[in-house]
């Protein structure tokens, strides 16, 4: 088990870590009067990396301050100049010292090892080259980390995979037309050049602006009568490039005014393409809107709450065992209502005032809830990448206790992760359960874990699960499984 601490007397010492006590202001109405909302997290302090490439900036890269393995590198593709000098620019202060490693994908083979001996100080923060060496194979990935040795937080890495290619000018002009798409649906005149990529089918649904794909309708992908405008920056990030076929990946917020005021929305936009000498083809788009739920009076009717465009897979909600609070869980936020107090709280978010610091929005983490109290106490977890606080770089989950008397956040546990946020995601939708006595089970990496919130002690409850020799009930309060490989075992557990 590579991922995450496996034995008792290891685990134990993610208790060991501080407690961290964050104290709230942050009640969004109370008896009818507006209060302002703030959390004490520290702000966002690890540099962000992009780099320039195809012509422009993209692919910005985000610190880790711990080590990560090869999977949960591989989330953007860069693709190197012909004489495969990698410009980057850092954004951020404090940095000392830059180096690079190059590998196979498989980390089993060092292909070069090179210190950065100067950069150059720009007024929005560092430009550096990386000089990488002709030792690479054209047409064949590899896995680039990059090391900044900061002032305040000491190493932090950054990963990309990149690619030494002959098709470098085929790339170009699919991220050229992603980025043309995209910002032309905002200008219905202009959109229209884009008909000729639309499949437009009365199958597909056009009900909401939740999803949008070259099947949907041209009104459907102009933003009907919403009045959407794009905020920069819009982040373009290639994720594959096989030949001549390529995937891009767009992300950025947008604005839209109505007679309640200003609506702010995560928007993503994937892209699959085709080149040909005579034309691109769009094998396929997707664009995904997530409303940022503000909290305001307005969202708010009698016991509804009124979130807006926003996915089901972004939505969890659990009510208190007396029905007398609920806390909801709305694109990576956690909020509590009281109906009969007429009282919401903001329990948690990376964000921050500043909507245009990327690193606060960064979205591969998210909350999952344990439990609720009458009383309106939460239980819940945060999972992923810590994108500020205490464990800013960080990958893993973090356990936390609001309190709703004090009005205090504690974090109760930190676990440390080294794959991918989407494999830790898939793992704790098998199993993340509180019981009411506070012992908690998680399954992470093909492992069950049973922790003691009173006592702090914690077990490895199954280990070496294999898919399809353990099954967990929908409640999530039993689980089942096989002693062994899956056609190899004698007994259930």
């Amino acid at each position: 088990m590579n991922h995450i601490v496996k034995r008792i007397a290891i685990l134990s010492g993610v208790f060991a870590a501080a407690l961290g006590v964050f104290f709230f202001a942050n009640n969004r109405w109370n008896r009818g009067q507006e209060q302002a909302v703030y959390i004490d997290m520290e702000a966002a302090t690890l540099p962000s990396v992009t780099v320039q490439m195809l012509g422009r900036d993209m692919n910005r890269l985000y610190g880790y301050r711990q080590e990560m393995n090869s999977v949960a590198a591989g989330e953007t593709l860069t693709i190197l100049p012909p004489d495969r000098a990698l410009e980057l620019n850092i954004e951020g202060t404090g940095v000392t010292g830059i180096s690079y490693e190059v590998r196979s994908m498989d980390r089993a083979r060092l292909v070069e090892k090179t210190e950065v001996p100067d950069w150059q100080q720009t007024e929005n923060g560092i430009t550096a080259i990386l000089p990488i060496q002709n030792l690479l194979t054209k047409e064949r990935e590899y896995q680039l980390k990059l090391q900044l040795d900061t002032e305040a937080a000491g190493p932090v890495y950054y990963y990309t995979r990149i690619l030494w290619t002959d098709a470098q000018e085929h790339a170009r002009a699919m991220v050229d037309l992603a980025a043309d798409f995209s910002m032309k649906t905002f200008d219905y005149e202009q959109a229209r050049s884009l008909t000729t990529y639309l499949e437009s089918s009365p199958a597909e649904d056009n009900t909401t602006f939740g999803h949008t794909s070259i099947h949907s309708s041209f009104s459907q992908l102009t933003w009907g009568k919403l009045g959407m405008q794009p905020e920069e920056p819009v982040e373009i990030r290639l994720k594959e490039l096989d030949g001549v076929m390529c995937g891009i990946q767009l992300s950025y917020r947008a604005k839209r005014q109505d007679e309640e005021g200003t609506e702010t929305y995560e928007v993503e936009e994937d892209f699959t393409m085709k080149w040909n000498e005579l034309r691109i083809y769009m094998m396929q788009y997707d664009r995904t809107v997530n409303q940022i739920f503000a909290g305001d009076r307005s969202e708010f009717s009698g016991k509804r709450i009124l979130l807006g465009i926003t996915g089901d897979d972004r939505i969890e909600l659990v009510k208190s065992a007396g029905g007398r609070v609920s806390v909801f869980r709305v694109d990576r936020d956690l909020w509590s209502y009281e109906p009969g107090a007429r009282r919401a709280v903001q329990i948690f978010s990376f964000r921050d005032d500043d909507s245009t610091d990327v690193r606060c929005n960064y979205d591969h983490h998210d909350v999952k809830i344990l439990s609720v109290e009458d009383s309106g106490d939460v239980d819940f977890l945060v999972y992923g990448y810590m994108n500020r606080g205490n464990h800013e770089g960080e990958n893993g989950i973090a356990g936390y206790h609001y309190s709703a008397g004090d009005n205090a956040l504690e974090e109760r546990y930190f676990i440390p992760y080294s794959g991918s946020y989407e494999q830790l995601a898939a793992d704790l939708n098998q199993l993340a359960s509180q019981t009411s006595g506070g012992m908690l089970y998680l399954y992470v990496d093909h492992a069950v874990y049973g922790i003691d919130m009173n006592s702090r002690e914690n077990m490895v409850v199954a280990d070496s699960l294999e898919e399809g020799t353990f099954a967990v009930s929908s409640d999530k309060k039993r689980i089942a499984w096989q002693e062994g490989s899956l056609y190899g075992s004698r007994s259930c557990t």
